[in-house]
């Protein structure tokens, strides 16, 4: 995909959400949120670009089968307990990925925010969306230091059969704007939507949409927050939690890096019928709370710069030099980036023996199904290690250099002076978090590459270029900032 086509895309989707009778659904389909340049967000569109399309009834039989194992779960899942928490001042809806975030007292995206609330005499329900295949629902995952939910899985027959109207209305409003595009761009895309009205993942969306509103309307919250990257599923929660009682803040939390091309990010959806679009957004730092600030959509919504639970004070480090010959691999949370990053640094690893590599999945990866689905890393040469245990902090004290694509701990990597290596595959559009650094991340595309620039790097380190580049990760990541939450909390009487 290129520029042109990317910019084609993002725009003929924010058409069809904004185009007249839009319904629930039709916001629930996750591929007209365009999100960014990701390999795996472009991967979901590459149908767009090859003039192919799906025939005509494609994803009907699998959407009918689909809708009566859900009316059958509807029927066999025992009803759901009534909440009995009472009044709840702040709905935080987080996403349950990994099992040991249950075990955990703090939240994997919002940290110990909770403790925060109360310690402003706050209440505050933490509602989990679970991405798991198998995890219980519905229920208080007591004991913990503060309310905890997951969310249902499963909808009443009622709401189920609510659903399947709303996805097949979509379906059909989508093929009749595929049939009158005006031109072929238009018409494919209205086509995958119309398939994706009917798909699991809309399904889910929907049911996740009926649930938030079931809770929003039993503990009747002043603030909703949830995580803000620009996907779908967020703007269905402000939107449910706006059917409660009063209508409560809606706050986003930009918790993620915002790529050069972030698109869902910056904009508002805008549809008159759905109010869907968040009232505040927290910011991670300085740096993207100037970029989202400069957002022409944005204009209308405030911006609280919030910092992240995440940036760890970093220990006192040796100078580079004077660390080992070590490139920790930090690939993002995708399986694919996981798998392509790996084999690189493989490859590079058995070439020369006397540099070390480690490889760090990300922490929302599952290791054992990683291992399992990567054996190569279950025999790994001398000169290679996986990192699973040791805090990220302590891992830098013994690197030098870090492999990345798309994950944000590079970027912690350079605020410990590491110098940073972008992998680039052919045909792709670059999608590197960090793009504002040019004078000291470096890209590289072979193995052979990658190991002469190492050495490059060894003979003239640029001391000036490592400074100014931890300094722009310094501002891009800020702490938590307590005042932001105070800032927050004055917006609502509470």
């Amino acid at each position: 995909m290129n520029e042109q086509q990317f910019a084609g895309i993002a725009a003929a989707c924010d058409r069809l959400l904004r185009a007249p009778g839009t319904n629930l659904a039709r916001l629930a389909v996750p591929e007209l949120h365009f999100l960014n340049e990701h390999p795996s967000v472009l991967a979901q569109y590459a149908s767009l670009l090859t003039g192919r399309s799906a025939g005509r009834f494609s994803n009907v039989p699998r959407a009918v089968i689909r809708a009566a194992r859900g009316l059958t779960r509807s029927l066999a899942a025992p009803r759901a307990a009534a909440l009995h928490l009472g009044s709840i001042d702040v709905v935080i809806v987080s996403h349950l990925l990994k099992p040991d975030q249950l075990h955990q007292g703090s939240d994997f995206y919002f940290g110990a925010l909770q403790s925060h609330l109360q310690d402003h005499g706050v209440t505050s329900l933490l509602v989990l969306i679970s991405h798991l295949a198998a995890a219980r629902s519905g229920q208080d995952t007591q004991p913990f230091p503060f309310p905890r939910i997951i969310l249902p899985t499963t909808a009443s027959l009622s709401t189920e059969v609510h659903i399947w109207r709303q996805c097949t209305s979509a379906w059909r409003a989508l093929r009749r704007e595929s049939a009158g595009a005006r031109n072929a761009a238009d018409n494919r895309l209205a086509m995958l939507a119309s398939r994706q009205a009917l798909s699991a993942s809309t399904v889910a969306n929907l049911r996740m949409h009926a649930a938030v509103a079931d809770i929003c309307q039993a503990v009747n919250p002043k603030i909703v927050i949830t995580t803000y990257e620009g996907a779908g599923g967020e703007r269905l929660i402000w939107h449910a939690a706006r059917t409660a009682g009063r209508r409560p803040l809606c706050v986003g939390y930009q918790h993620a890096m915002v790529l050069e091309r972030a698109h869902a990010i910056r904009r508002p959806v805008a549809v008159p019928e759905l109010d869907c679009d968040p009232d505040v957004i927290l910011t991670l730092g300085e740096i993207p709370h100037a970029a989202l600030a400069a957002s022409a959509g944005l204009q209308s919504v405030r911006l609280i710069e919030y910092g992240s639970h995440r940036r760890a004070t970093l220990p006192v480090l040796p100078q580079p030099q004077h660390r080992p010959r070590r490139c920790l691999v930090l690939p993002d949370a995708s399986f694919h980036e996981c798998a392509a990053l790996f084999d690189f640094a493989l490859d590079c690893a058995r070439r020369r023996p006397d540099i070390s590599f480690a490889l760090r999945p990300h922490p929302m990866v599952d290791t054992r199904s990683l291992l399992r689905r990567l054996p190569v890393l279950q025999k790994l040469p001398g000169n290679v290690a996986l990192s699973l245990d040791k805090p990220l902090e302590q891992e830098f004290t013994r690197a030098r250099y870090c492999l990345y694509r798309g994950s944000s701990a590079a970027m912690h990597a350079v605020r410990a002076g590491i110098k940073p290596y972008y992998l680039a595959r052919p045909g792709e559009l670059p999608f590197d978090c960090l793009f504002d650094l040019a004078d000291w991340r470096e890209t590289v595309d072979s193995p052979q590459d990658l190991l002469t620039r190492m050495s490059l790097a060894d003979q003239f380190t640029n001391s000036a270029a490592a400074s100014r580049a931890a300094s722009i990760c310094e501002r891009y990541i800020s702490p938590v900032r307590p005042a932001a939450l105070d800032e927050l909390l004055a917006m609502v009487s509470l």
